[in-house]
């Protein structure tokens, strides 16, 4: 396919009548796994109303700026399931891996009455950007001894056994590394010098390598270097700079608020850009353990796009990966899912406003996939709906919309900033969504998978752009983490919406909490980073 051609592509935004008129796809008759690419004939016919498509032209580049006709990946990409992302222990990236489903590792043990708290770690700021901000969620990782030792830790803390990190980016414009036990630093931070506001990414591999990518270019009224940084563990190197400046974006604005996927088959970071580019890096990476050296040769390809849909090109959510399958929404509402291996749109559809909130993927006992998204209310006006959606992966047909009122207030846009919790085991047929400037302040539903329903609702009060967790106890009930900007933290009973416990941590949660085992580690505004335990 010529990139420069256009395509008219359509995501049907189908009714509740029209899905049940809708030919149920048989297991057979799902796409496998090892397809590259989906044919327009394979495509049940209600999935492309035809005439009503989005023209979206697409382009492709190498790392020069050189454009490249009909590209195809020598290494092709197909990324595995979400259990299979990272050989670590703990949570490495935004989500937890590329089905961008999971912020808990392990068991909170027994059936949780309250929270306690563990240790808080000071913070700074820079201008007026305070502590942590949104996405905000840091990675949590336990360490293999023999990575330990080659790593610029501290002596005391390379002699612990099972050392875990806290490694947190937040707007003071340091990566930050703690000691989940006690809080206390584990090694000198990195100073950026510009706020981050998104998460960063640790390699799912053990290899010594930290992703991050920085959303503000100015710092006491002067232009600062904006991208995404590729530091190595074992110094602080800086490995790879990928600028936000770039030639071949449509969209001048810079940031890098997305938190990467590393597809460790392959050898490749997946990064996207508030600057409208899609980027794959083929990183080539040295990693020597005996001689504690690192290294990287990097290759980047962009994805470009224009469409009519997008006037403004550029993402702030992060990039969901199914097999090959990458997904996501722009500042416009556009989303697309991009076929990595030939970095060509398979689908594309219009989700009516400004979409941060990242899209949420798991495959069903059926082989269906299903796609979680959620609008915010930015380029409508100040009253309308936050759109909560469904949609099937492999043909970007809708299953399902739920519509939640909301408004814009001083200023701030209302709608979903929180990404969808996904529910597994005792609360496998749920999702929990946050939407934010509702007539309760901030509500939390709890979303049937297969039909929609609403099965419950908390008004929390207070607006929240942070994510809810789900955590679960020995027995495999299920309980649902949220945070608000009143600084309320919650935990509700996931099949009922009861509260369980809440807890004051005194300043706006606007980043997205982590737990592993028993202890939950999110932070604030007020220039916290904050421990607690889940008792």
């Amino acid at each position: 396919m010529n990139l420069k051609r256009m395509l008219s592509l359509t995501l049907m935004l189908m009714t509740t009548a029209a899905l049940a008129e809708m030919p149920a796809l048989e297991p057979e008759e799902l796409l496998p796994l090892e397809r590259q690419f989906i044919d327009e004939a394979e495509i049940p016919e209600a999935a492309l109303p035809g005439a009503d498509g989005i023209e979206l032209v697409t382009r492709v580049y190498d790392g020069d700026g050189n454009e490249i006709e009909d590209f195809q990946r020598a290494e092709p990409i197909y990324f595995g399931a979400a259990e299979e992302y990272t050989a670590l222990e703990g949570i490495t990236t935004f989500r937890g891996n590329n089905y961008r489903n999971c912020a808990s590792w392990g068991s909170i043990g027994g059936e949780p009455t309250a929270f306690s708290l563990k240790w808080v770690y000071d913070i700074g700021a820079l201008d007026d950007w305070t502590g942590v901000g949104w996405t905000g969620q840091c990675s949590i990782v336990r360490w293999p001894a023999e990575t330990v030792q080659i790593m610029n830790i501290y002596d005391e803390k390379k002699a612990k056994d099972g050392l875990t990190e806290v490694i947190y980016a937040t707007l003071d414009g340091h990566i930050y590394f703690l000691d989940l036990d006690d809080g206390t630093p584990t090694r000198d931070a990195i100073n950026i010098g510009a706020p981050i506001k998104g998460s960063l990414t640790i390699d799912p591999r053990g290899y010594p390598l930290l992703y991050c990518g920085q959303g503000i270019d100015e710092v006491h009224g002067k232009s600062v270097q904006i991208g995404t940084r590729i530091f190595s563990l074992i110094d602080f190197e800086v490995l790879y700079f990928i600028d936000g400046h770039d030639a071949n974006a449509y969209r001048h604005w810079y940031a890098f608020d997305s938190s990467p996927l590393i597809d460790a088959r392959t050898d490749t970071m997946l990064q996207l850009g508030e600057n409208g580019i899609f980027y794959t890096v083929k990183l080539n990476t040295r990693y020597d353990p005996a001689a504690g050296t690192i290294s990287i040769d990097p290759e980047m390809v962009k994805y470009v796009y224009k469409s009519d849909v997008s006037t403004r090109p550029g993402m702030e959510n992060s990039v969901a990966v199914y097999n090959c399958y990458a997904c996501f929404v722009d500042n416009s509402g556009l989303i697309q899912c991009v076929d990595v291996n030939t970095m060509e749109p398979v689908w594309a559809g219009d989700m009516g406003d400004d979409t941060d909130s990242t899209v949420v993927l798991e495959v069903e006992d059926d082989g269906a996939v299903a796609l979680y998204t959620a609008c915010e209310l930015d380029l409508r006006g100040n009253k309308g709906d936050c759109h909560i959606r469904r949609l099937d992966v492999l043909t970007g047909a809708q299953v399902w919309q739920v519509d939640v009122p909301c408004r814009q207030s001083d200023g701030n846009n209302g709608g979903a900033f929180a990404t969808t919790a996904l529910g597994t085991g005792s609360l496998g047929d749920y999702i929990y969504i946050q939407v934010a400037r509702t007539d309760e302040g901030g509500t939390l539903l709890c979303i049937h998978k297969e039909t929609g329903e609403v099965v419950w609702t908390r008004g929390l009060k207070a607006y929240g752009w942070s994510s809810p967790v789900c955590v679960y106890s020995d027995s495999g009930r299920g309980y649902v983490a949220v945070g608000s900007c009143s600084g309320q933290l919650r935990l509700l009973d996931g099949l009922t919406g009861e509260l369980i416990c809440d807890g004051d941590l005194q300043a706006n949660i606007e980043g997205s909490p982590v737990v592993f085992g028993n202890t939950l580690v999110v932070g604030t505004r007020g220039r916290k980073i904050v421990a607690v335990t889940i008792e």
